[in-house]
């Protein structure tokens, strides 16, 4: 498992709804939490077709879920993240 620092990522003027960015060996992941089932994550997905991240992730009330571009990890597992 590796180490990551932990951001809280805030901009009022940006474009993207990141929520916090993990700083590991392996790269910036971005991370959005969500408190519900509703998914639709535009902005998310915005960022990470621009910056590529290796691993993109999203906590939710939903299961678990792979997409081509990102996790998906109930909230109830954030910690294996």
């Amino acid at each position: 498992m590796t180490d990551y620092d932990i951001y809280y990522y805030s901009n009022d003027n940006s474009t993207f709804e990141i929520d916090y960015l993990l700083d590991g060996e392996d790269g910036i992941v971005p991370v959005e939490v969500k408190a519900e089932e509703n998914l639709r994550a535009k902005s998310f997905k915005n960022f990470c077709e621009k910056y590529r991240p290796q691993l993109a992730v999203r906590t939710s009330m939903s299961d678990y879920r792979e997409q081509d571009w990102m996790k998906n990890i109930p909230l109830y597992a954030i910690g294996t993240i």
